[in-house]
């Protein structure tokens, strides 16, 4: 059984679902719909090829407490029902709290994206994090960094397995579909002539001053750059907005599919983001990227110099900006080789 809610979780999850078809298990599929808005889900099922769910929980978002108790009270439901031998889960969302179930009921859990740590307990994804892990009975961790994270907790070292990113194998397999996206044209971009930010996590837009810095550092940028500044925004961020002033600097648009999104990736000018796959990406593509955060739980990019950590003030989100302009994009390092998924099968098939 594997329990996703989230596009970053679908997307990564895309191939794993396949390996998993071709190696024969009897796969549940369960959907938690925590993104609930169709440009964060439905699309990506239609163009990374994703069956439909056998299950959606459909998630009552109004608060913290509703959704988490949602997650474990409904997951535990099919848990019971379907009696699987395995739970797969990916990252570090609240719909990765349906491991609380599975542990109660002595089903073994599988987590891919193990290991990550920001040290920021601010962020409900650090808690997250922590607790998958110490329920989990197989780890899959991206990197080296992100297995010695978990060494350092007593994780035991047998229990580890690190597989390498699964977003290159992703990228790898549908390189043809993104690379025709016509979205740039749509758009009317030039290729390295315009920023792309992502900003949606909860302690960065529940905030209005925060969420206003962000505005004023993105105005900022364009005043120093003149490139437009790309905004596909998150239905969250939308909903926090309220009076606030956007500049017109900022083009907001809807949430795009895979492909538009991953072809502006990979030829913005910057990402300026809060997300943590981004930053990722960036170093794929060798796009410099900018986090407006305090903190990562990805600091590989940081040390290689693909990401600077900005923080939230518009000052240093100019800075951090025009700083990563200037690096050279020429870092070497290897995110994975494109086999991450038969990795992760081949692990399940033998590991219970």
């Amino acid at each position: 059984m594997s329990i996703f809610g989230t596009r970053p979780e679908i997307i990564r999850l895309s191939l794993v679902f396949k390996e998993l078809e071709k190696k024969g298990f009897e796969h549940v599929m369960v959907y938690t719909d925590q993104n609930y808005d169709k440009n964060l889900s439905e699309i990506f099922f239609k163009e990374l090829g994703i069956r439909k769910p056998d299950y959606n929980l459909r998630m009552s978002g109004t608060s913290y407490g509703q959704m988490v108790g949602d997650i474990i009270a409904k997951s535990d439901e099919v848990i019971v029902r379907e009696r699987p031998d395995i739970l797969l889960v990916l990252g570090d969302t609240n719909s990765g709290l349906s491991v609380i179930s599975a542990a109660h009921r002595g089903v073994k859990i599988a987590h891919i994206e193990a290991g990550m740590r920001s040290y920021d307990r601010r962020m409900p994804e650090e808690k997250n994090r922590v607790i998958i892990d110490h329920l989990s009975s197989v780890l899959f961790p991206y990197t080296e960094y992100s297995r010695q994270n978990l060494l350092r907790e007593n994780i035991a070292p047998n229990k580890i397995y690190v597989i390498g990113n699964p977003i290159v194998d992703v990228i790898e397999h549908f390189r043809d579909r993104f690379e025709k996206s016509t979205i740039l044209e749509k758009m009317h971009l030039q290729k390295k002539d315009y920023f792309l930010v992502t900003a949606h996590r909860s302690e960065n837009v529940d905030d209005e001053e925060t969420l206003r810095n962000i505005f004023k550092g993105l105005k900022k940028v364009h005043n120093k750059f003149g490139s437009r500044i790309v905004y596909p925004m998150h239905p969250r961020t939308m909903s926090k907005i309220g009076k606030l002033q956007i500049p017109k600097a900022i083009q907001i648009i809807k949430p795009l599919g895979f492909f538009d999104f991953t072809k502006l990736e990979k030829h913005a000018l910057c990402l300026i983001t809060d997300s943590g796959t981004v930053q990722e990406e960036g170093l794929y593509f060798k796009v410099p990227c900018v986090t407006i955060r305090k903190s990562t739980e990805r600091p590989e990019t940081v040390e290689i110099g693909s990401n600077i950590i900005a923080g939230l003030s518009p000052d240093n989100i100019l800075a951090s900006v025009d700083a990563a302009l200037k690096t050279n994009p020429n870092w070497n390092y290897t995110l994975g080789d494109g086999r991450s998924s038969v990795r992760v099968v081949n692990v399940l098939r033998g590991a219970f």
